[in-house]
């Protein structure tokens, strides 16, 4: 019996081969747009997985509150892990660690290098497997562990392990035996470093670093086996709460709690976790973005399947008819058609897997920080997924075509009586969501356009382009370099800075008369504004060598001038630290020191001691920044060989944002792309089943004198009333839905405007108006014998 229903099945399908091939390739890029959207959903939920004890492991978090400002942080005091290692009931291992970026030498090579200093219960708490060497160790002093990666790059074919590296400090050099080698973490870790070695090694290497200083911070881990215990340690770790204030009267801490190390990741971005020492997961709109814009596409498939699927079923009628005649029951009906359905959607679910062989790779082109996995077979949840996926689309696709057609009566439809009603209003609302959905699509893809060529021109309040720092020690080394560089003709300034824009900064209370809060303070050289072309409203600038500029005087940007309601800045006096009285000598122009991620903040520059300096500023000629940046890397090889060059062009963030906004602007792109294919098919056989069931009504019209274009106003004019419902929904959706995105990506972005609708509408319109324009032109100029001919 199962043997007939699938011979007609395939005998059908193949009789219909423009409808299944429609069929197939839409639902097939729906599905493997789901499969991206799963992975990457997936991808995010896994983050921390890879660790056996995820889920009985807790970092030790703080909350700080400043004038009802509660945050959150994920730093501890440094002694904090010592102090209650044997005081906290339920722990069974208390780990700190803290990660360092530096440069390890190998022979004459050098290597930049991520070094985790950990304490000795690190590898029993988390799991890291290891290639080769043997976990105690680890609890030698002189020895250290690299990842596989690492092993694979300092040594090829060689043997890692027993092999010495020498780690390059300020101080001098740190030696380690190489002990062990660990896997590589996946990207959705939040350990990302390159090398382990123990936590006492920190202490030595850094002397300014002392086990003991409550002014310093680390992160602490605990593995509790017990959740139970957790509200008696949290009760345990407040004693500790005032030690910690007392030694910074400067930053309060309200309470220590416990922080799941299973989501950690995912809540730093949901929920702003100041002080996150590790990995973040993935954006929020990197994961919903892939989910919504699957579903949508998914829905735009759906709709096109169960409307070419009535439009076709005209085709059918005979057979109905005599299925029904020959016996067969409703149910029977039914089950053939879903078959026939769930085959369709099968076959598309093999094209979609195909298709995610390509798509799956692509996507993790586009983000530096995703790395997906196609092991399918590997992955029961995900084989899971797709045979819900399989029976979810073949059920919702193909359910009402299947009750419909099997509702036909077999005595109207073999008399000829049958008057084939397909285009009805649920085929009409299906139509209307479709092209509701491709506008939104479309309007999203200009929006996006704008909002990149916005972001390009938008005005930072600082040099972006022609400025590279690097970093350096102390004023020598500064002098040192400056005078190597002053010989290339392409550069146009060099300065010496302790802070810098984007880079590094303090964030401190400060008061003015009864008012305190907390501002950015950056300690600065006095040309460093000049170079950085930032704009002084006024007051002055900072004056070389003077001390009563260096000691009390400051120079303030718009916001916090407003902030403290300061109408007449200039020789106001604030407090910094309870004891430092500051005074205004120029107010700056607001600058946008998150990019276009984050508000303004309020603001203060210093004039910095010259042994601060810890970097340099390179001003260069825009054309000339990559020959400028060579030159500084090989002066640099040559006075300082035992440490990286390391430069960064200030212009990177803007091109993480025109990064974000390409990658997006492609995903709608595509959106808009696949969701007009689909709904311009699902149009092209609504109208032709509107001009099957009316054909009779064309030749009487034409009989009558009806012209070609009023019979085609007739015909379209149903649809004319869709397309402007849809054009009315889609645009009122886009206007939520893409600023709404918009606002959870960036601060300062673009809006849409009425262009942006217009240019959405008119691309629909004309794609609708190619669609069907020839198909109805062709039956409005048919000859009327050949319509009104009665067999």
């Amino acid at each position: 019996m199962f043997k007939n229903y699938l011979k007609i099945t395939f005998r059908s399908l193949w009789k219909s081969k423009v409808f299944v091939l429609i069929n197939v390739l839409g639902m097939g890029i729906s599905m493997a747009c789901c499969i991206v959207a799963y992975l990457n959903y997936s991808f995010n939920v896994d983050f921390d997985k890879q660790h056996v004890n995820a889920d009985e492991i807790y970092r030790v978090d703080f909350l700080r509150d400043f004038q009802g400002n509660v945050t959150r942080n994920g730093i501890a005091p440094q002694p904090l892990g010592n102090t209650v290692k044997d005081k906290l009931t339920g722990v069974e291992e208390v780990v700190t660690c803290v990660p360092v970026y530096s440069n390890i030498k190998l022979e004459d090579d050098l290597f930049a290098t991520d070094i985790l200093f950990a304490d000795k219960g690190f590898f029993e708490t988390f799991t890291f497997p290891l290639v080769s060497g043997v976990e105690r160790d680890f609890n030698d002093k002189s020895k250290i562990f690299i990842s596989n990666e690492v092993a694979e790059k300092y040594f090829g074919d060689k043997e890692a392990i027993g092999q010495q590296i020498t780690h390059m400090l300020d101080s001098g050099t740190h030696e380690y035996i190489i002990a062990g080698v660990f896997e590589k973490m996946p990207d959705n870790s939040s350990f990302q470093f390159d090398a382990v070695t123990l936590m006492d090694n920190y202490y030595d290497s850094f002397q300014d670093e002392e086990i003991d200083n409550w002014k310093r911070w680390n992160v602490l881990f605990l593995h509790v086996p017990d959740e139970k215990n957790i509200p008696a340690i949290e009760n345990e770790l407040q004693k500790y709460v005032p030690i910690q204030n007392k030694a910074r009267e400067d930053f309060q801490v309200a309470s220590f709690y416990l922080e799941p190390f299973e989501g950690m990741a995912v809540r730093k971005q949901r929920e702003d976790v100041h002080n996150h020492w590790f990995r973040n997961s993935l954006p929020t709109p990197a994961v919903i973005a892939p989910v919504v814009m699957s579903i949508l596409i998914l829905l735009i498939a759906i709709c096109n399947f169960t409307n070419t699927s009535i439009a076709i079923s005209s085709r059918r009628l005979k057979e109905i008819g005599i299925r029904k005649v020959m016996g067969s029951r409703k149910s029977q009906v039914i089950f053939q058609f879903l078959l026939e359905n769930i085959t369709l959607c099968l076959l598309s679910a093999i094209v979609a897997l195909l298709m995610a062989e390509i798509m799956v790779p692509a996507y993790n082109q586009m983000w530096d920080f995703v790395d997906l996995d196609l092991n399918y077979l590997s992955n029961a949840n995900f084989l899971l997924f797709m045979l819900g996926l399989l029976i979810f689309t073949g059920l919702v696709a193909g359910s009402y075509p299947a009750f419909y057609i099997s509702k036909f009566e077999a005595t109207n439809i073999l008399k000829g009586t049958f008057k084939f009603g397909g285009v009805n209003w649920l085929t009409k609302v299906l139509l209307c969501v479709q092209f509701s959905i491709s506008l939104i699509a479309l309007i999203a893809a200009v929006a996006f356009i704008q909002n990149a060529d916005y972001q390009k021109k938008f005005d930072f309040g600082f040099e972006r382009e022609g400025i590279i720092y690097s970093y350096i020690n102390g004023k020598k080394e500064f002098d040192l370099y400056k005078n190597e560089l002053e010989g290339n003709d392409d550069i146009i300034a060099v300065a010496g800075t302790k802070h810098h824009i984007l880079s590094a900064m303090i964030n401190d209370p400060i008061k003015y008369e009864s008012q305190e809060l907390e501002t950015d303070i950056l300690e600065v050289d006095y040309d460093y504004m000049d170079i950085m072309g930032m704009t002084l409203l006024e007051g002055r600038n900072f004056n070389k060598d003077s001390e009563t500029d260096r000691n009390e005087s400051i120079i303030i940007n718009e916001k916090l001038a407003s902030q403290l309601g300061l109408n007449e800045p200039l020789g106001a006096k604030v407090v910094w630290r309870d004891t430092v009285p500051l005074y205004v000598v120029g107010v700056m122009k607001d600058y946008y020191s998150g990019g276009l991620w984050q508000d303004i903040e309020p603001t203060i520059f210093r004039l910095n001691n010259d042994d601060e300096y810890s970097r340099i500023i390179v001003k260069a000629k825009i054309s000339k920044l990559k020959d400028v940046n060579e030159y500084m890397a090989a002066r640099w090889k040559e006075l300082f060989p035992n440490r990286l060059y390391s430069a960064v062009f200030m212009d990177s963030d803007s091109k993480e944002a025109s990064s974000v906004n390409t990658n997006i602007l492609k995903m709608f792109i595509f959106l808009g792309l696949v969701a007009t294919l689909l709904s311009a098919s699902g149009l092209f056989s609504m109208v032709s089943l509107n001009i099957i069931r009316r054909m009779k009504e064309i030749g009487v019209r034409k009989v009558l004198g009806a012209s070609i274009s009023n019979i085609a106003y007739r015909l379209n004019l149903q649809f004319y009333i869709i397309l402007i419902i849809a054009a009315m929904l889609g645009s009122l959706a886009s206007y939520y839905f893409i600023d709404s995105l918009m606002a959870s990506i960036w601060r300062f972005y673009q809006h849409t405007s009425p262009i942006t609708f217009i240019v959405g509408i008119v691309l629909i319109l004309v794609v609708s108006l190619i669609t069907i324009g020839s198909k109805v032109y062709n039956a409005a100029a048919m000859n009327p014998v050949d319509t009104l001919r009665d067999e």
